[in-house]
């Protein structure tokens, strides 16, 4: 695995807090790996990472152990060993990919441009002065801090020269977009909510009413296909979220006692896929000005998981002057996409468990959209879910495939990532497996974790 993934989380955690000292020159390299001295302060910050990372495990292996009991934590065992060795054995671990990462680094010729230089100088910055006073009282310096943030860019360009589109491996452009094409699901989906006010699901009659008003809301979005085909379907699915918003503040307005003129002023509603055009004359005399201005309005929160909406409004204003008149235009629309979700497909052979598969926004949905075929692209269907019911319509996401939109440059990258993270990390392991490793028993007697002080009360203090 690479440090990327073991060491990330680390960088915004505050659990390393305590009590060693300054390392004396016995001590002042943990281990040795393949000639390359690791400095204590690496070691000990990977010891923090691997503590955090066998404290959480411990949790999930033997629920009825209590975790905040560091006498309890000490005595435990973890794969076979006890926790203490579990921890160094990790750290050991983190350090040889740490160290696999330098050395290969360094053989591959490769290096950080100014401009990766500078954001690594401003995250190291950042992070060390969250942590300065928890690091430095444990022999962290902030050139060992650096050095583990500088591996994870070190990394990145790593896996760039093999799998990034040119690279070593002889990836391609076309290859990772048909990956993306096969692997993202394009999708708008409305849900409706099962539960009353008091979060109890609804009776069989409540239920019925739901699923009458869902069944409308298709027929609307069936007749837009039908007249209009897919692009009328997106305005569609857009007002029929609006009326779904509606009804949902309406109800809950007059379940609150609002009634009347109140009721209609707060449950006005907005058209979401509106086109509004608006031109005058000024005189004036010079040059072209052109604004933008770009807001996002929330409904019902953020989160795709729970089938809630956003709809975002681009206001352009372009004055254009000639030498005795000028025509001032101002022009809203709305992002036809706003509700759309871009799905991800999952691979369950990649899960050691398939209970740690998380559906989005859920199983009975996504197992749904994946059987929809592109002859039925931007036809509406209904699922059934135990808590709410959804309208979904898939469309054809190689539609929005351009560099200005879904296939950007960041895009391309993320995707070889996503299809060769796993041949990356095999690598790594190899190059890693072959090194060799030698321990300062000084070095891993002095920074035993249990040494550290671990505890919430002192991580609260420091916070």
């Amino acid at each position: 695995m690479t440090i990327l993934k073991k060491a990330a989380a680390v960088l915004t955690a505050a659990g390393l807090a305590a009590a060693c000292v300054a390392c004396d020159s016995n001590t002042r390299f943990a281990l040795t790996i393949d000639g390359y001295e690791v400095p204590a302060g690496v070691y000990i910050y990977f010891v923090n990472s691997a503590y955090n990372t066998g404290l959480s495990q411990l949790g999930e292996e033997q629920p009825d152990l209590d975790t905040t009991d560091v006498k309890a934590v000490k005595a435990a065992s973890l794969e076979g060993v006890s926790f203490t060795d579990w921890v160094k054995n990790k750290a050991t671990e983190m350090c040889t990919d740490f160290v696999t990462t330098e050395k290969k680094f360094d053989e591959l010729g490769l290096s950080l441009d100014a401009m990766t230089k500078s954001y690594v100088d401003s995250m190291t910055e950042y992070y060390w002065a969250q942590s300065k006073t928890i690091y430095e009282r444990n022999g962290i310096s902030e050139e060992s801090f650096a050095k583990i943030v500088t591996s994870d860019y070190k990394s990145n360009l790593i896996f760039e020269h093999f799998y990034g589109v040119g690279g070593e491996e002889g990836v391609t452009e076309d290859e990772l977009y048909d990956y993306f094409k096969e692997n993202n699901i394009r999708c708008q989906y409305v849900a409706v909510d099962l539960k009353d006010g008091e979060g109890n699901l609804l009776k069989a009659d409540g239920k019925e009413k739901m699923m009458d008003m869902l069944e409308g809301y298709q027929d609307r979005v069936e007749d837009a296909y039908d007249n209009g085909g897919v692009g009328a379907v997106m305005t569609e699915m857009s007002y029929v979220q609006e009326d779904y918003n509606y009804y949902v503040t309406s109800v809950s307005q007059e379940a609150a006692g609002v009634t009347g003129e109140a009721l209609a002023t707060t449950t006005a509603r907005t058209t979401p896929a509106s086109t509004t055009t608006a031109a005058t004359s000024t005189a004036a005399s010079g040059a072209e000005t052109t604004t933008e201005t770009v807001s996002t309005e929330e409904e019902n929160g953020t989160t795709a998981a729970s089938g809630d909406s956003s709809t975002t409004t681009t206001t352009t204003t372009t004055t254009t002057a000639a030498a005795s008149d000028a025509e001032s235009e101002t022009e809203t629309t709305t992002n036809p996409y706003a509700l759309e979700r871009t799905i991800t497909v999952v691979h369950k052979e990649d899960y050691e468990d398939e209970a740690d598969i998380v559906y989005n926004p859920c199983e009975s949905v996504y197992n749904k959209l994946l059987e929809i075929t592109e002859s039925d692209y931007g036809k509406p269907f209904i699922v059934e879910d135990d808590e709410k019911y959804y309208l979904v319509v898939r469309y054809d996401i190689e539609e929005r495939m351009t560099a200005e939109d879904l296939w950007s440059e960041n895009a391309v990258s993320s995707t070889s990532y996503s299809k060769y993270s796993k041949d990356f990390d095999d690598k790594m392991d190899e190059w890693a497996n072959a090194m060799s490793v030698q321990r300062n028993d000084a070095a891993y007697k002095r920074y035993d974790p249990f040494k550290l002080d671990f505890t919430a009360d002192t991580q609260a203090a420091q916070n």
